[in-house]
């Protein structure tokens, strides 16, 4: 037990027990704001990724279109496009 009290002791560099509990509150604070900052930033990314899969879908369909277009004479490359198209 001495041990323990003497290695908190010297942890706490001898501080006042207020000033311990002070800066104990402000690192909890300051937790906090970056768990909500965390938060946010997962939020954000997680819209992000939305947006990007529904540009990257329309964009897919888009070009499928334009390829289905300019290459109406064969068959078999239209056929791959559907099936390339289906499996995204």
């Amino acid at each position: 037990y001495q041990e323990e009290i003497q290695e908190l002791n010297e942890v706490a560099r001898h501080r006042p027990r207020s000033t311990l509990v002070m800066s104990i509150q402000q690192e909890n604070r300051q937790i906090r704001e970056l768990q909500q900052e965390n938060k946010e930033l997962r939020t954000s990314l997680e819209e992000h990724q939305s947006a990007l899969e529904l540009i990257m879908s329309k964009y897919r369909e888009q070009m499928f279109r334009l390829l289905m277009a300019s290459k109406k004479d064969d068959p078999s490359i239209i056929m791959k496009l559907k099936e390339q198209h289906s499996e995204v």
